[in-house]
């Protein structure tokens, strides 16, 4: 599977995960610093359709916004989420999200609406270490009368090989927990199976039974494992997560023999567009979570209905 291919499967796992209000609402209380959590009213969050990215950087991030309000007064304020998923880190990341934040920022020019700010986090899972680099780091040398004409910009920089497994696997929203461990080790298999148990050990609650199939046909195709590997691999899974997991892998299992996880998830997808649409999700929604565009999502469930 080439590396664009694997990239989507990160974003959309990811768009996923985060699609559910209350998901997002505990990540961002578990990762922003303190004095922004005193600042924002999270119980004013919501996922917008906005976008404030173009061109080449729709490639690099998976470019999901969200809204807030200040807890005084009655200003908005962006959070938007960007993922890094990289197997090198870019140095010139810093660069990057400096030219998303302007472009959110002529957005709302554009839109002829009251300037509000926009907050960037960034999330990295790649295996090597990574310093994030500002314009002043990346300039060998830069006279100290020159400098403050260079522009600065905080990022929230949340690298979760810096967070460990019980750290992780201590979030209160349990699948949140498991997604953020899966995505830790997603480019180490082998740790990926020792830990199942562990992963698997704390889900999953009430209400969120489409995104476990996300979770498990995330799983599985980062591992890409035999029918006989996945068969020893899930006796290490507590039993009453077991039946869920089994079921998931039935229904993928033909086309994740024979054609590869692909397939799998094409036809898993399907499911959550379906499942979905009968819980009230929108067109906009689904198709965000799948990464499918509107019209094939409208095509699905215009084949698929009674």
């Amino acid at each position: 599977m080439g590396n664009k291919s694997v990239n989507n499967i990160h974003d959309k796992f990811f768009k996923a995960i985060m699609s559910d209000i209350e998901v997002a609402k505990d990540f961002f209380k578990t990762f922003l610093p303190k004095d922004i959590l005193n600042t924002i009213d999270l119980t004013t969050l919501r996922f917008t359709q906005n976008s404030f990215i173009s061109g080449k950087l729709k490639e690099t991030f998976a470019d999901l916004v969200f809204e807030c309000m200040l807890k005084t007064g009655n200003q908005k304020t962006f959070i938007s989420i960007l993922l890094e998923h990289k197997s090198n880190p870019d140095k010139y990341t810093y660069v990057q999200i400096l030219g998303y934040v302007v472009e959110g920022y002529q957005a709302q020019i554009k839109a002829g609406k009251p300037l509000v700010p926009i907050l960037p986090v960034l999330l990295y899972h790649g295996k090597q270490k990574w310093e994030l680099k500002t314009i002043k780091d990346l300039i060998p040398y830069l006279p100290e009368d020159i400098e403050k004409y260079i522009p600065q910009l905080s990022i929230e920089f949340l690298d979760l090989k810096k967070f460990s497994d019980e750290e992780l696997l201590n979030i209160g929203n349990s699948f949140l927990a498991s997604a953020l461990t899966i995505q830790k080790y997603s480019q180490s298999p082998d740790e990926l199976i020792k830990k199942a148990n562990k992963i698997f050990g704390a889900i999953f609650p009430e209400g969120i039974g489409n995104f476990k199939e996300v979770l498990f046909v995330y799983y599985l195709n980062l591992l890409q494992i035999s029918k006989e590997e996945f068969i020893e691999l899930i006796e290490k899974i507590p039993p009453k997560i077991k039946k869920d997991f089994m079921s998931t892998y039935e229904m993928i299992a033909k086309e994740y023999e024979q054609k590869g996880i692909e397939k799998g998830i094409e036809k898993n997808t399907v499911n959550v567009i379906l499942r979905g649409n009968q819980k009230g999700f929108s067109i906009d929604n689904l198709a965000d979570i799948t990464g499918l565009s509107i019209e094939e999502v409208q095509k699905i469930i215009r084949e698929n209905s009674n």
